[in-house]
């Protein structure tokens, strides 16, 4: 009884310390799961108001808003803010405000925004980012860019864009999307926003995960998200809710029938015990009553080979039934143990068996569980990378430009930008992060919004990259850096103002396929030193000639063998490419390249990152 009972108290400790393990190790899923969909949302502002501020530059210096606004035409204003609209994907809707707050121009149904008093009263030299919530209940963020005659702001522009269709985008597998004000009320947004039977708490600006029910009896999954500005003014919270009822139900099942096999094996072990225990005392009870017969002073008595009886009696007159009286002793009729004790032995190892079987049970559940919220984060990860990407590489007219990344893993640390400025330049960004996964993704998915924030003219461009480099070394708490170049081409002359930050040189072929590089004296990563100077360095590129701005995958490409390309062998390639191109435009040449570095590199596996930029003038 006692070998029993501590069999089931160890069963007993084993489950409950496997049952506190899973629920510390949830508390910690889910602490760094509410803390990675903040970062998510974050990112998803960060780059919406990224994408708001290019809009409304190209409005702002558009001539003909000064010319609009001076022959005070509404009409010929509305046309050009949808014009504007057309050509935008995310399709924001804009506003014009006079000097006194009046509205000049507006697109869209939610003029509300504007109306509502959300705005500022009067225009101001700041550009400023807002995020309200229109009468119908909806989110919105809301960019305002002052308009300047000289140095007098003469009115404003809005741009404003539901965050509603973003979020669909970027936390997919949504069952419904709510918006809980900060004076109380939960508004529904998209899908299936249920009556949930426990009220939300009161938004308080703090990003939470629970697990509530419906009054239809299903369970949901629900994270609530505080929608802020720039600023730190709080909007109210975001409420993301997935069904998660099915899973549920699954990992019930699940857990029912991992405790049912527990229990079967945990009787089975004690029924076995209790076997082995009762065969290996029963010569022992026969040796008490030898014993016991001896002391009576019958010393005739020997044991019998027979079975004894399952409690036999302690106290009886006259002799038990499975002794009787010899006058010769048989040794071979001795009582023997050996066969109880291996009986004990097999016991013990069974026990020990369950014991590992439970804890390797429950660590393959752990480990499933662990390894879902893994590649989840990774799909989620590399669905941002990419869209953090440009796809319209139609920056000039007088420019062939083409980019590609491509990852090593789920995620990289590499990427690249390519956006148009105002003098009719172009500006290009290739970077690349140390390390690689997630943090390194998340890294360079903060260091483009930095850099494209920053640089805006060739003329200042080792100022703006000493900033763009401060505010990297202020927020990396990782202390990772990257290498990079920043470039400005313009078409017309095809000159190339650029800075290099650590980064692979630039490569030049010109029709033959003869290739140069452009070596110049090396400057510091960034995100290492704050305050640190680069230099800014020229090239011109002649008629014909192509550029290639490239990350180290591509010279550090590898075979099976371990061999690696080289700076030769893909300077070769490049000019081996450009020389068969003929007529292909850089989009072409970059995919060939690719090709010819898998050619290399055959069934090994990618070793780093690939991230190439490819350009030429077009007559």
């Amino acid at each position: 009884m006692i070998a029993a009972a501590a069999l089931v108290a160890v069963s007993g400790i084993i489950i409950a310390y496997a049952e506190f393990r899973n629920d510390l190790v949830s508390r910690r899923y889910e602490s760094s799961w509410i803390e990675v969909q903040s970062d998510l949302l974050d990112t998803m502002l960060e780059l919406y108001r990224g994408r708001l501020g290019d809009v409304s530059r190209t409005v702002v210096l558009d001539a003909e808003i000064d010319a609009a606004l001076r022959n005070g035409s509404s009409d010929d204003l509305n046309r050009m803010l949808e014009q504007v609209r057309n050509t935008v994907r995310a399709r924001p809707e804009f506003a014009v405000l006079s000097a006194s707050g009046q509205i000049l121009a507006t697109t869209g149904d939610e003029a509300g925004l504007v109306e509502s008093g959300a705005v500022e009263e009067r225009a101001t030299d700041a550009i400023r980012n807002r995020i309200i919530v229109a009468p119908s209940g909806s989110p919105f963020l809301v960019h305002y860019s002052p308009v300047r005659r000289g140095d007098v702001v003469v009115a404003q522009v809005v741009a404003y864009l539901e965050i509603s269709d973003g979020i669909s985008f970027f936390f997919p597998d949504l069952i419904g999307l709510a918006l809980s004000q900060p004076k109380g009320g939960l508004l529904g947004l998209a899908g299936d926003v249920p009556e949930l039977e426990s009220a939300l708490p009161e938004p308080d600006g703090q990003a939470r995960h629970q697990i509530m029910s419906s009054s239809d009896g299903r369970r949901f999954d629900v994270a609530t998200l505080p929608l802020r500005d720039e600023d730190g003014n709080f909007s109210g919270e975001l409420v993301l809710l997935r069904d998660i009822s099915d899973a549920l139900e699954r990992e019930e099942v699940l857990a029912t029938l991992a405790f049912s096999s527990v229990l079967v094996i945990v009787l089975l072990s004690l029924g076995l015990l209790a076997r082995a225990l009762r065969l290996g005392f029963r010569p022992l009870g026969a040796v008490v009553y030898l014993l016991d017969a001896m002391a009576r002073g019958e010393t005739g008595l020997r044991m019998r080979n027979v079975e004894p009886p399952p409690e036999p009696e302690s106290d009886v007159e006259g002799v038990p039934e499975r002794f009787a009286y010899h006058s010769v002793a048989r040794k071979d009729q001795e009582p023997d143990s050996s066969g109880s004790t291996s009986l004990a032995q097999r016991s013990v190892a069974e026990i020990d068996t369950l014991l590992d079987t439970v804890e390797r049970f429950r660590a393959s559940i752990d480990a499933r569980n662990a390894l879902i919220a893994v590649q989840e984060q990774l799909e989620s990860a590399r669905r941002i990378q990419q869209s953090l990407l440009p796809e319209d590489f139609d920056l000039h007219p007088g420019l062939d430009f083409s980019g590609r990344m491509r990852a090593a893993q789920d995620v990289g640390g590499d990427f690249f930008d390519a956006f148009p400025v105002d003098d009719g330049r172009v500006a290009a960004v290739i970077a690349d992060v140390s390390g690689k996964g997630i943090a390194a993704a998340l890294f360079a998915a903060q260091a483009s919004v930095v850099l494209r924030s920053h640089c805006q003219t060739p003329e200042n461009l080792p100022v703006q990259i000493q900033a763009a480099n401060n505010a990297l070394c202020q927020r990396n708490p990782e202390e990772m850096f990257l290498t990079a170049i920043v470039a400005f081409i313009t078409p017309r002359t095809g000159e190339v103002a650029f800075v290099n930050a650590g980064h692979c040189p630039p490569m030049i072929a010109g029709i033959d396929g003869k290739v140069r590089l452009e070596m110049r004296p090396p400057n510091l990563v960034l995100g290492v030193l704050p305050d640190v100077d680069w230099s800014l360095h020229h090239l011109t590129l002649g008629p014909g000639e192509s550029l290639l701005f490239h990350s180290d995958g591509f010279d550090e490409a590898q075979t099976k063998e371990g061999e690696i390309l080289g700076r030769d062998k893909s300077m070769e390639i490049f000019g081996k490419v450009i020389g068969e191109a003929e007529s292909q435009d850089c989009a072409a040449v970059s995919e060939r390249i690719l090709e010819e570095i898998d050619q290399f590199a055959g069934d090994a596996p990618q070793a780093d990152d690939i991230t190439l930029i490819t350009m030429k003038l077009v007559d």
